[in-house]
């Protein structure tokens, strides 16, 4: 197409073709994409019905009303000196049709439809079809129709003219798999979904991937209005599933929509029980994301399908535990907590004989629940089919913090045991030193930090007992023998089994202590800043902490013997004395007992060859 042709269809200069001779020959008029002078003055047009322009030739100042009348009279005095040009498509198979309900031109589709009506009636009946439906039902090579187009931009008085011509055609896919329908449902153009649903008489809704329009609906939009006019057209469309075999109630799940959820379970409670390709039902989606209303819900709805297991037997509980947020496995204990009935995914296994608890302990990202682990239905000492206990599963894991292994220690503490796990064999820490080696560079450095409070500490508390010893036993309780006895300056209390046991006592603790001290002096000196040192520090700090606690008990033992020997003569008081006293060791020992698995596994670590 020359430059004047072009410019003149753009600008809409009826008058440049009329001078054509060969009227005929305006359909050889093409650009490189085949695009007829129908197609350029169309595109040309602002967006939108009744369109008027401003030609591009500025200087000029001419409107396209001022030279023509309106937008039609181009299109209508072209159609009358060349018909051809009515279904003629370009190199992409647009016809001006198409063009015309892409930018919403809904003047010029209603004179295309006329014209098309007028001239070609009585040639396309001797076809067996009407010109219009014909020209209607023309796509492009992407297989649009001129509706896809008006309905992927959105043009309502467009899609209502064309759908007004040819209602009984159901308008297939496209090459995208897209649908008018599905089109509508998915860009959230309700007028134009209402449109179609009203109008066309079985419009089809199907979609890319497998999905249909309610699908799209529901992954696009909260719209309860959408949903329920979709499932009031279609029957069974809410059983209808994609290629993962997700049922829009498995979508509305995932995307938390509740309102949505009461509609699809109020039109088919059924859908509540499908599953995917994976076995996965909507409620197994809804625990995994952590929507504990969306859970309620289903429940509510169908209180059985909390039986359903996925292909590899993983049950609610499970999915919960996978999904990695604490607030997850707290919404699904709440709802355990409200309907017993539920407390059966407590310690249903999987298809690898692991239990929901099981599982959780494979989580790293979990920190431990009272309303999981403390349940009294949960059953704490179960094996999976690798005989191997919660305990077992859980020291295998590389845990982001010493809190949660203290935790995990703590709630799993004397378990049976089927299997002897050696430490080249597993695949966990075995050990403080194992897991202060594998933090991080800044995890360790907190901890040094943390540790040299530590050692200030212990060196404080170590020299005030060794102080303390050492005074009491220079000031003996009772006191020293004169110049004139047997042995003078010797104990007047020596022969006294309680002063005894005091002597011994207080030199044990003075020991001890000083032991302690002389390992928190000696230590700078010893160590350097590698890791491997590191470890050998914690182990020393380990080492004199262990001597100051044993430096404290002979410290309390040598008290109560001490007081106990020189209150002898007032017996009932010295009674209540070492009563006293002794809650010392029952405070002790309570504190051991409750950490005794924890302190005997981790203090034997500190004990390894370096």
């Amino acid at each position: 197409m020359d430059r004047d042709s072009y410019n003149a269809a753009a600008e809409g200069k009826l008058e440049v073709f009329q001078n054509i001779i060969d009227h005929e020959s305006l359909g050889l008029l093409l650009t490189p994409n085949k695009n007829t002078i129908l197609h350029i003055y169309i595109t040309a047009l602002n967006s939108g019905s009744n369109s008027t322009i401003t030609l591009a030739a500025e200087s000029e100042s001419t409107t396209l009303i001022g030279r023509s009348g309106s937008t039609t009279n181009f299109v209508e005095e072209i159609l009358k000196m060349c018909p051809s040009l009515l279904r003629q498509a370009n190199a992409k198979g647009e016809t001006p049709l198409h063009i015309a309900a892409r930018y919403g031109h809904d003047d010029i589709v209603e004179v295309l439809i006329k014209y098309c009506a007028q001239t070609l009636h009585d040639q396309d009946l001797e076809k067996g079809i009407e010109p219009v439906k014909k020209m209607l039902r023309m796509t492009n090579k992407e297989k649009d129709t001129a509706l896809h187009e008006a309905v992927r931009y959105n043009h309502l008085k467009v899609v209502e003219l064309l759908i007004k011509e040819d209602q009984d055609f159901s308008y297939s896919t496209n090459d995208a798999g897209e649908t008018p329908l599905y089109l509508a449902a998915e860009r959230g153009f309700k007028s134009v979904l209402f449109e179609i649903l009203d109008k066309c008489k079985s419009p089809m809704h199907g979609g890319p991937l497998g999905k249909t329009a309610l699908h799209a609906v529901v992954i696009q939009y909260d719209n309860a209005d959408m949903v329920g006019r979709i499932l009031e057209k279609y029957d069974g469309i809410s059983r209808e599933v994609d290629n993962k075999g997700w049922t829009p109630l498995h979508l509305a799940a995932y995307f938390n929509r509740e309102k949505i959820i009461k509609q699809l379970l109020d039109k088919d409670r059924e859908v509540a029980y499908m599953k995917d390709t994976n076995g996965r039902t909507p409620l197994h989606i809804a625990a995994q994301c952590g929507y504990g209303e969306t859970m309620k819900v289903i429940v509510e709805s169908c209180p059985d399908c909390y039986e359903l297991v996925d292909n590899s037997g993983w049950n609610v509980l499970h999915f919960a535990i996978k999904g990695g947020d604490n607030d997850y496995l707290e919404s699904i204990m709440e709802i355990i907590k409200e309907n017993r009935s539920l407390s059966n995914l407590l310690n249903e296994k999987n298809a690898d004989g692991d239990a929901p608890l099981h599982l959780y302990f494979k989580n790293t990202s979990l920190e431990l629940q009272n309303s999981f682990i403390g349940h009294p239905r949960l059953d704490k000492k179960a094996f999976n089919k690798q005989n191997l206990n919660a305990s077992e599963i859980a020291s295998a894991v590389k845990h982001s913090s010493f809190k949660q292994i203290v935790q995990i220690q703590m709630a799993l503490s004397g378990l049976p045991q089927r299997v002897i796990i050696y430490e080249d064999k597993i695949t966990g820490w075995t050990s403080w030193g194992d897991w202060f080696k594998d933090i991080n560079k800044e995890d360790r450095k907190s901890m040094l930090s943390i540790l040299q409070k530590a050692t200030e500490v212990h060196l404080v508390v170590a020299t005030l007992i060794a102080t303390v010893t050492f005074a009491a036993c220079i000031t003996m309780p009772g006191g020293f023998v004169g110049g004139e006895g047997l042995h003078p300056g010797s104990a007047l209390l020596r022969r006294s089994v309680a002063f005894k046991a005091f002597v011994i006592m207080d030199t044990i603790s003075m020991v001890l202590s000083s032991s302690a001290v002389f390992i928190h002096l000696l230590m700078p000196f010893l160590l350097d800043r590698d890791i491997n040192d590191e470890r050998r520090r914690m182990k020393l700090i380990v080492l004199a902490f262990i001597l100051i606690l044993g430096a404290m008990v002979a410290m309390g033992l040598a008290f109560v013997t001490g007081t106990y020997a020189i209150l002898v003569p007032s017996f009932d008081l010295a009674i209540v004395n070492c009563i006293v006293g002794l809650t010392l060791f029952a405070i002790v020992f309570t504190v051991f007992g409750k950490y005794c698995d924890l302190f005997y596994h981790q203090i034997l670590s500190f004990f390894e060859i370096m």
